[in-house]
């Protein structure tokens, strides 16, 4: 009865370990795509998440701009090759 405990035991560590190595890939790949619409300000250097503040977004002249939440600096969206977006510095 033992070695079948042991056995089982055995079993339900490995499929934890499975399990948690699963959770971690898709963990980090969570992270990787919601760092595609973080973005700084380029006036106060601080950091935002671009769908986090969609409701400051607007449509002008055919170019998606958003707004800073920390200093309302309004600046251009577009998007990148890698199907990423990013705020234009300039």
């Amino acid at each position: 009865m033992s070695k079948e405990i042991e056995k089982r035991l055995d079993r339900l560590e490995s499929e934890l370990l499975r399990l948690q190595q699963g959770h971690s890939m898709l963990q980090r790949d969570v992270e990787l795509f919601l760092k595609r619409y973080l973005t700084a300000c380029p006036a106060c250097k601080k950091e935002f998440d671009l769908l986090v503040n969609h409701y400051s977004i607007g449509l002008f002249d055919n170019l998606v701009y958003v707004k800073c939440p920390h200093c309302n600096k309004s600046m251009p969206v577009v998007d990148k090759e890698d199907g990423s977006i990013s705020v234009v510095l300039e």
